[in-house]
């Protein structure tokens, strides 16, 4: 089961009180498609909650088999019902919503239960409600905003919707219609998401460091051969001589801790001017400066 529907499901579990009965309607009616009404879903019981929603005999479901399972379509039985809920208006009727936050919160359940989708994907999160015109996507647009709450308008083709790719404020819209949960379960995908990427963050650099210490030493054992052939150890000051001889013993071993065997102890960049030292002078040898 897609997310979608377990918003959608959770929605429908809510208690809806009898007092916003009819906006939860407006809400849905908003929502459906076409020149003659109707609302399309894959999953049966949301359909059976938008029909009983409104009053008996009002609407039927009808479904039909496809190739991946079987799809179920709402509508109106009598046309007076998309007109009672202001189906064929362009622009949202305020009145038929109100201002309260329980008020809009309801109308926008409805609105989403019909014409919502959100989806949770390793790319991201996007939550998107279609409105059909540009004048519905306007209007709808408005309404959230002035809840505090940000959405952006695009379209498909003649198609337009809103939409949001932040996890915050989809958590916070799910929470206004009134799904808790799922606005919950955004939420825990998130910091899911960021605990492995920080932990993906810390084995990548870990990683690096370990090839860029790995190459560096390889470097080092190449030069220090090599001025060892070519000079030998009674050529090279005591202290060159001496990391030398503790990098061929410990070809893996850090800087730092190559360091600290060194008599007396000295620095990481202590170790690492002594190798620059060396390199120099292998880089030399090599280009027949020293023979």
């Amino acid at each position: 089961m897609s997310f979608t529907n377990d918003v959608k499901r959770e929605l429908c579990a809510c208690d809806v009180p009898d007092d916003l009965r009819d906006v939860l309607r407006y809400g849905m009616m908003y929502g459906f498609k076409g020149e003659e009404p109707y609302f399309i879903t894959r999953d049966k019981s949301v359909a059976g909650y938008v029909r009983r929603i409104f009053p008996k005999n009002s609407l039927e479901v009808n479904s039909t088999k496809i190739r991946t399972g079987i799809s179920y379509c709402v509508s109106p039985l009598d046309r007076m019902i998309p007109l009672k809920y202001g189906y064929f208006e362009d622009k949202l009727i305020r009145e038929n919503i109100g201002g309260s936050d329980s008020e809009v919160g309801m109308f926008l359940r409805g609105l989403f239960i019909t014409s919502g989708n959100v989806y949770v994907q390793k790319a991201g999160y996007h939550f998107e409600i279609s409105a059909g015109s540009r004048e519905k996507c306007e209007e709808l647009y408005g309404l959230i905003n002035e809840q505090g709450m940000t959405v952006n308008i695009s379209h498909r083709g003649y198609s337009y919707f809103l939409y949001s790719k932040n996890s915050e404020n989809i958590s916070d819209i799910l929470t206004f219609m009134g799904a808790v949960q799922s606005a919950m379960e955004i939420m825990n995908i998130k910091i899911i998401k960021e605990v492995r990427s920080n932990i993906n963050r810390s084995v990548n650099c870990e990683t690096a460091n370990i090839d860029r210490t790995v190459r560096a030493s390889a470097k080092q054992l190449d030069d220090i051969k090599l001025v060892l052939s070519a000079l030998g150890e009674d050529k090279l000051p005591s202290e060159l001589c001496e990391i030398a001889k503790l990098r061929l013993d410990n070809p893996d071993m850090s800087l730092r801790d190559l360091g600290k065997l060194a008599e007396p102890n000295i620095s990481r960049s202590g170790v690492n001017h002594r190798f620059e030292r060396i390199a120099k002078l292998a880089d030399e040898i090599r280009d027949g400066s020293i023979s």
